[in-house]
């Protein structure tokens, strides 16, 4: 989608930095030297932990410009690195954007999207500190760094490899709204009641990061966001830890939309990827003083789907369990850059 604007081979690389510095370059978080020197420059404080995460978005890959709009993709950008700092449970400071344009773009879309990436920046205290902008023949790429800090306050940071047998799995939100988002615009569907609640999922997702935070402060040990389906990436905490996992399936937060729209709903809902929910597994008392901690907060009590058990010699890494009890294997294959398409 192209709107009203100037070619950018008439205005220039100078100039358009120039116009990025103006929409994002307020300086925050300690940020000595922002955007328009070599690098940026940042102090931060004395005890606290960094944590640096970066995702690329490609186009006709992870993106369709038929599809969305360039305020849209600019908020996905931040938004999936946002959630990875999400799923450590610390606090997102700082954000460095690498975006490379075919050139025919206009300048009005390059500012839709600074603007989709300064919007949400603002929402979450992150300052935008650089970056670069490059010409790529064959598409649009967008690429960000960021990076957060642990608060100081006795607690670890979340990791994937820290579940225990006897955790109960939790996730914080609804599953499968952004990939039935996804087979909608791919396919030109219409739903009952879903769809435009669907593409939103999918087109601005939205990073946990005040559910992240209140993770970790509760004790909760092991968590991950949910980027590659959920099974998928349940089967990666669980490799991780050196366990398996019983979800029960009647548990898993899957809306009725869903269900009603896809005959072949699990495979939507449960491999599909682009949720961005927190993933996490905790002892029951803590799991408990999490729901308290949520509701206190305002917020949605975590949805508890499973548990994590002893890991069998050559059994699945992850069971599906149906009302009745009876347990099969779950195909935990979730979204893999290199063996989808």
């Amino acid at each position: 989608m192209t709107g009203a604007g100037r070619p950018l081979r008439e205005v220039g690389e100078e100039e358009l930095i120039e116009q990025i510095a103006r929409l994002v370059g307020d300086r925050a978080n300690r940020v000595s030297i922002g955007i328009g020197d070599d690098a940026a420059a940042w102090r931060p404080r004395a005890g606290h932990e960094l944590v640096i995460t970066t995702d690329t978005l490609i186009e006709r890959v992870h993106f369709r410009l038929e599809w969305t709009d360039w305020e849209a993709l600019g908020h996905k950008s931040l938004a999936v690195n946002l959630s990875d700092i999400a799923a450590m449970g610390a606090i997102p400071r700082l954000a460095v954007v690498d975006l490379a344009v075919r050139g025919t773009e206009r300048d009005r879309d390059i500012a839709d999207f600074y603007r989709g990436v300064q919007a949400l920046a603002r929402r979450f205290g992150v300052a935008i500190v650089g970056g670069d902008t490059t010409r790529s023949p064959l598409g649009v790429a967008v690429s960000i760094t960021a990076i957060g800090e642990s608060p100081r306050d006795g607690h670890r940071l979340l990791r994937r490899d820290a579940g225990r047998p006897g955790d109960l799995i939790g996730v914080t939100g609804p599953i499968g709204l952004a990939a039935a988002g996804l087979r909608v615009l791919e396919r030109g569907l219409k739903t009952l009641d879903g769809n435009p609640v669907m593409q939103e999922h999918y087109h601005r997702p939205q990073p946990r990061v005040r559910e992240g935070l209140l993770l970790r402060r509760c004790g909760v040990r092991a968590a991950m966001d949910i980027s590659d389906g959920l099974l998928g990436d349940l089967q990666k905490l669980c490799r991780a830890s050196g366990v398996a996992a019983i979800v029960d399936l009647e548990r898993v937060p899957v809306p009725n939309a869903i269900k009603w729209a896809f005959p072949d709903w699990e495979e939507v809902a449960l491999r599909g990827g682009d949720d961005y929910e927190l993933l996490f597994a905790a002892p029951p008392a803590v799991f408990a003083r999490v729901a308290r901690a949520f509701a206190r907060a305002g917020l949605l009590p975590p949805w508890k789907i499973g548990q994590l058990v002893e890991a069998g010699s050559a059994g699945p890494i992850v069971e599906l369990r149906d009302v009745t009890g009876r347990c099969r294997p779950a195909d935990a294959r979730g979204f893999d850059h290199f063996r989808t398409g």
